[in-house]
Formats: structure tokens, C-alpha cells, sequence
């Protein structure tokens, strides 16, 4: 089991991008806004107290009511914008761009993992550019998945898969390097979330572990007995058992205590898609069991 401990991307951490910015109307402090109207929020020139890049829909007519301290009195936020979506905390809410999506980012501190969640695309390249050196690291993913493919027939004719999630470790850790993530694709490339920070090993993971969804769709049935369901959100969630080395009994703790308000991306099995999950955990245990090896159980549940 790895966690990564993920850094806020902040407009200036994203130092390029290919995705444009315009989804609504920029929100102005002497623009007049009515009932439904929207905005968004990009920049402090107009008044602003802080450019969130998150979209907001009026509530009533108004003007001067600046949206980002907004208590939802005249303002509800919507979204953050396509270019941001990939950086916020929900995590089914992508990022779109046809043609495909880059993204040059400058952490301005050692990053030595990186993880993209709930992509949809042909391929991930990762570029570690150091200003002295030069690249140091560049790597291409298939995100194309083969698993069931057993046999010639299931080759040729099952539907092609994809990978939802991509996580690397081991990014060489240099502290004035830009990342640039290229996502590819024919049609339209997605990304709900593309995480950076440092990692972390907490053990090994053992079977037995199980996984699942917590649904918020709503299911209703009427007085004759008809079912209407209503498509919503979902969380991944997972129980795992870890086993740990009792000299990293103190650490282990300190690292979950450290993470218990920070989203982070979990994995069980870097190289099994569904083992990996961004978000927070509900509970952990860790036990100490023995002099030799102690046994760590977590409880953890993905953002939507």
C-alpha cells in the first residue's frame, strides 16, 4: 500500500495549459446580473477577492456582490471551470478538451509521484524537465486495458477498454522541474483529477481487501409500484488489510494522522486499476501485533 499526499494546484503551479478558459461571462463588480444568469470568477482585476476559476449562477438580480465570499445568499456555485475541473476535489467532473489535453506544471518543490483519475484517452506521457539537466524523465502510458482479453476471439471482437487511473512513482525529485502531463486521444480526451505530491509506503496489502461503491442516486417507488431511479454522483470505497514492520509502527501512525484532512491517492496495487483511490480515509487501526510485523486496517472511501 502507497499513498501519494496531494499538492493544491494553484494558477501559479499551472504555468501552461491547452484548455481555453471561457465558460461563462468573466463576473464583474458593475455588471447587472439576474435570475439564472452565471459567471465566472478568473481573475481579481474585476474585484474579486480571489480568483477561485469556479463558475457561479445568480440567484436573484444583483450586482456588486462579489460570488467568492458569497455565503449563497446571491450567488450558488456551480463547478469549477473545464480548465480547473482536474485540479478540484470532484472527482467525476472532468476536464474535456478535443484533440487532447497538456498541462505544463511547476511545483516549485520535490514531487516524486503523480496520479490521474477517472481519465478517458489513448495514452498519458509525463515529461520531468529540470532547467539545468533537461528532461530526466519521460515516460509514455497505454491507457488501453487487455484485461479479458483470454483468447483470439475476445481480441478481435470485445469492445476496447480503458484504464481509468494512472499512478507513477519514483519521479525523480527535483525541486525546480516542470511536469507536463500530455493526454492524447483521436476524439476527446477527459481527466476528473490529475494529483502530484510526494509518496509514501505505508506496507503490503493483503487479499482479502474488499471494494465497492457508496451510490447517490436516488431510487424511488411509487403508489403502484414503479420505480423511478435518478442518476447521481458515486464514491469508490475500499477495506484493506496492511501489513507493516513493527520498527515503522510510530511512522506509519504519523503519516495517516498527518493525511486524516488531506485528499489523497491510495493504492493497493499500482498495477490493478481498481485498487486505486483519491480520496480520504474514514478509519484506520493500526495494531500492533508483534515484535516483527504489525497489522495496519484502513477504511478508505474516494471523493465523488
Amino acid at each position: 500500500m502507497k499513498v501519494i499526499k496531494s499538492q493544491t494546484v494553484t494558477q501559479s503551479i499551472l504555468t501552461s495549459t491547452n484548455v481555453v478558459e471561457n465558460d461563462e461571462t468573466e463576473w464583474n463588480s458593475s455588471t447587472n446580473f439576474h435570475v439564472g444568469d452565471r459567471a465566472m470568477v478568473t481573475t481579481t482585476a474585476n474585484g474579486a477577492a480571489t480568483a477561485t476559476h469556479k463558475i457561479y449562477e445568480s440567484v436573484h438580480s444583483q450586482s456588486n456582490n462579489d460570488p467568492t465570499t458569497d455565503d449563497g445568499t446571491n450567488w450558488t456555485e456551480i463547478s469549477s471551470t473545464n480548465r480547473y475541473k482536474m485540479f478540484d476535489t470532484i472527482v467525476q467532473d472532468q476536464t474535456e478538451r478535443a484533440g487532447g489535453i497538456e498541462v505544463e506544471l511547476t511545483p516549485a518543490t520535490v514531487t516524486n509521484a503523480l496520479g490521474a483519475i477517472n481519465v478517458d484517452c489513448a495514452s498519458i506521457q509525463v515529461v520531468v524537465n529540470d532547467p539545468v539537466e533537461g528532461d530526466v524523465y519521460d515516460q509514455t502510458f497505454n491507457m488501453t486495458s487487455y484485461s479479458g482479453i483470454t483468447d483470439w476471439y475476445a481480441y478481435f471482437f470485445t469492445s476496447i477498454v480503458r484504464k481509468k487511473n494512472l499512478v507513477i512513482f519514483g519521479l525523480p525529485p527535483y525541486s525546480a522541474a516542470t511536469i507536463t502531463v500530455t493526454f492524447t486521444d483521436t476524439g476527446t480526451a477527459k481527466c476528473g483529477a490529475l494529483v502530484i505530491g510526494t509518496f509514501a509506503t505505508i506496507g503490503d496489502s493483503q487479499y482479502g481487501a474488499t471494494y465497492g461503491i457508496k451510490d447517490y442516486s436516488i431510487k424511488s417507488v411509487d403508489a403502484s409500484g414503479r420505480t423511478t431511479i435518478t442518476a447521481g454522483s458515486y464514491a469508490d470505497e475500499a477495506d484493506v488489510n496492511v501489513i507493516i514492520e513493527t520498527t515503522r509502527f510510530s511512522e506509519v501512525l504519523d503519516v495517516l494522522t498527518e493525511l486524516r484532512t488531506v485528499p489523497s491517492v491510495y493504492v493497493a496495487d499500482e498495477d490493478t486499476d481498481g485498487t486505486i483511490i483519491y480520496g480520504y480515509y474514514r478509519e484506520f487501526d493500526v495494531i500492533l501485533s508483534g515484535p516483527v510485523v504489525s497489522r495496519c486496517a484502513l477504511q478508505i472511501e474516494g471523493l465523488t
